[in-house]
């Protein structure tokens, strides 16, 4: 296994042999060891490496010119090509964490303060494929002005193996050309579907309602019979509720394993195998001038709201007191792992989009022509973090991970400069 040093000169160097004042692995390699360390602006990133300069030369950097200047790095980091350097970042997370048979979420973030530089003060798209079990990245693309990720995501896709991997996307990729390009390599999907499809979405919604009724009316006569007999063989259903930080949670998920029902199955989805719907309620907690919780309880929410929320409606949007979404996959698989699926998909937010603009400052970062290849030496730094983690046990947060190692220089050289354990 390749040490990230070693991969790091497999970058093609866009110079002349002429104009290399400072050796563009070694640029690379401190840089990512800086940002790793907690120093996520290139001024203070470069700064604590010019104070570390003998111990990188330590770990087997020559350092002949020193360590290269602001505008120097910024016009190294804008004339690498970004697509090789993508690959070689594929190169090095693939040979540590198997993306085939694996839970892919797939998800796009935007770089705020970059907005400015860009035409029409657009804020510029990156979109990432994060393995969903470790919160490792495993890729991303920057989405161009005239695109967006429906015609982004098969590209991106096209370059990892996900055989056998579950895909997971939000509802805008909810597209036939996304589908297609996932079961084309081998893999499988569980896509949401919200009011941006209208004609599936309320085929989907209306079809969960009317066995819920027919559920109520057999649960009342026991010589009633269902509607759909057919759909009833494959249904499975399953409910969870949770105390989460300040609120109430209530997710219930239904699933038929038969999309027969939904219009596009006849000629646009004909792969879909499982149709499913997701409900989700929150109710934030309630407390009186004791302190005592007197929240209100489902049913009573439903009915009446609270003194903190009024009585919901129905929606399909994650901001919603009540969320019900359609999902679809062209695979079999219980209400329990539908549930699991889309729950997971959504650590994309806590555990990548969260960190790089809370964490590495992402949001604030105003770079432009280096913009894209400084997004990815932030994914070096963090999966080098989320390594650290599960290799080591230590649960701690990203940020006091950063500390860590920034305090000891053993284990920032092992990760760095050593070759890193595989997790298969």
């Amino acid at each position: 296994m390749r040490s990230l040093y070693e991969r790091m000169k497999e970058v093609e160097d866009p110079r002349s042999p002429r104009a290399k004042k400072h050796d563009l692995a070694e640029v690379l390699t401190y840089l990512t060891a800086g940002y790793i360390t907690g120093h996520t602006s290139l001024r203070r990133c470069l700064k604590w490496c010019q104070r570390r300069k003998k111990w990188f030369q330590k770990q087997g950097l020559e350092l002949k010119n020193g360590v290269a200047s602001l505008p120097t790095v910024s016009r190294l980091l804008s004339g690498i090509d970004e697509v090789l350097f993508l690959f070689v970042f594929i190169e090095w997370i693939s040979g540590i964490v198997q993306t085939r048979g694996a839970h892919l979420a797939v998800d796009g973030k935007a770089i705020r303060a970059a907005a400015e530089k860009c035409k029409g003060n657009r804020a510029p798209m990156m979109l990432h494929v994060m393995d969903a079990a470790t919160g490792l990245v495993l890729a991303q693309k920057p989405i161009p002005d005239k695109e967006n990720e429906i015609t982004s995501i098969p590209e991106l896709l096209s370059y990892l193996d996900i055989r056998e991997s579950m895909i997971t996307a939000d509802a805008l990729n909810t597209q036939t050309r996304v589908m297609e390009q996932i079961r084309s390599q081998g893999g499988h999907f569980v896509m949401m579907v919200k009011k941006n499809q209208p004609a599936s979405y309320e085929e989907i919604i209306e079809q969960f309602e009317e066995m819920k009724k027919d559920q109520g009316r057999m649960a009342e006569d026991s010589a009633w019979k269902s509607r759909y007999p057919q759909f009833m063989e494959k249904y499975d259903e399953v409910t969870y509720s949770e105390k989460n930080r300040d609120r109430y949670e209530y997710r219930n998920y239904k699933i038929i394993n038969d999309a027969s029902f939904v219009s596009k199955t006849e000629k646009q989805w004909p792969f879909l195998k499982s149709v499913g719907c997701a409900e989700q309620i929150r109710i934030l907690i309630v407390k009186d001038e004791d302190g005592n919780d007197i929240t209100p309880s489902k049913e009573q929410f439903l009915r009446e709201g609270s003194v903190r929320q009024p009585a919901p409606l129905k929606g399909d949007g994650e901001s919603t007191d009540i969320q019900v979404v359609g999902i679809i996959s062209d695979k079999e698989m219980s209400a329990e792992e539908m549930g699991w699926c889309k729950r997971n998909h959504w650590s994309v937010e806590n555990r990548l989009h969260h960190v790089l603009d809370d964490t590495f400052r992402e949001d604030r970062s105003p770079a432009r022509g280096s913009r894209n290849n400084l997004a990815l030496i932030r994914k070096f730094a963090l999966n080098v973090l989320r390594l650290v983690q599960i290799q080591t046990g230590n649960r701690s947060p990203i940020s006091e991970m950063m500390d860590l190692l920034n305090d000891d220089s053993e284990l920032l050289g092992r990760y760095v400069f050593g070759p890193i354990e595989s997790l298969y």
